[in-house]
C-alpha cells in the first residue's frame, strides 16, 4: 500500500510540473539582451512607469534621506531601511571582489551622497527574499539613479517577474553602454 501511495504522490508531482511548465512557470532565469542582461519573466507584462511631475520625479516616489553607500547596488536610507537598486546588479566588492565593482561603488557614493535627499519608488513586489526594500531612487533632478547606472557601465540589467517598471529604459541604457564599451563593458 505504501509503495502505490509513494507513485501516485510521484506522479501527481510530475502532473502538477508538467502543468505548471506548460503554463509558463521557468525557475531558471532566462539571459536576454546583447549585453548578458539576465530577465526571468515577460517585461512586457509590466506596468507602465509612473508619470513624472514637473521636476521629473514620478507620481508615488517619497523623499528619504541617503545615510550610507555599500556598494554600487545597495544602500541605507535615515529611517532604517537597507535598499536593493531595482533592475540591475554590480560587480562585487571585498572579499569577493570583481572587475568594476569599486567603480560602481564609487559611481553611487557620487550620485547619491551620504545626507542627500532622493526620492524612491517601489515596484510590485516591495521586498526581497532578505528583506531588503526593492527600490528605484532618483534625484531631486528626475534623474533615475539605477537606469544611470546602467548608462555609465557601472551595472547591468537583472530584473525579475513581477518587477519590471524602468524596462525599457534600463534595456535602453545596457544597450548603449554595451555598444559605446563603457565602464565594465571596456574593461571586464
Amino acid at each position: 500500500m505504501r509503495r502505490v501511495l509513494a507513485v501516485l504522490l510521484v506522479i501527481g508531482c510530475i502532473a502538477l510540473l508538467g502543468w505548471a511548465v506548460l503554463n509558463g512557470w521557468n525557475p531558471v532565469p532566462q539571459a536576454t539582451g546583447s549585453a548578458g542582461s539576465v530577465d526571468a519573466g515577460e517585461p512586457g507584462d509590466s506596468t507602465p512607469a509612473p508619470d513624472a511631475g514637473p521636476s521629473g520625479i514620478p507620481a508615488g516616489a517619497t523623499p528619504a534621506v541617503v545615510r550610507y553607500v555599500h556598494d554600487g547596488d545597495t544602500l541605507f536610507l535615515e529611517d532604517g531601511r537597507k535598499v536593493r537598486l531595482l533592475g540591475i546588479n554590480t560587480p562585487e566588492i571585498g572579499e569577493d571582489a570583481e572587475c568594476w565593482g569599486d567603480q560602481a561603488t564609487s559611481e553611487l557614493r557620487g550620485l547619491v551622497p551620504e545626507g542627500s535627499t532622493v526620492w524612491v519608488l517601489e515596484d510590485v513586489e516591495p521586498l526581497d527574499q532578505y528583506g531588503r526594500s526593492l527600490l528605484f531612487v532618483f534625484l531631486p533632478d528626475g534623474t533615475n539613479v539605477n537606469v544611470e547606472l546602467v548608462r555609465v557601465g557601472a551595472a547591468e540589467i537583472e530584473q525579475y517577474s513581477p518587477n519590471w517598471l524602468y524596462s525599457d529604459e534600463l534595456h535602453d541604457a545596457e544597450d548603449a553602454a554595451y555598444a559605446d564599451r563603457v565602464g565594465l563593458w571596456g574593461q571586464c
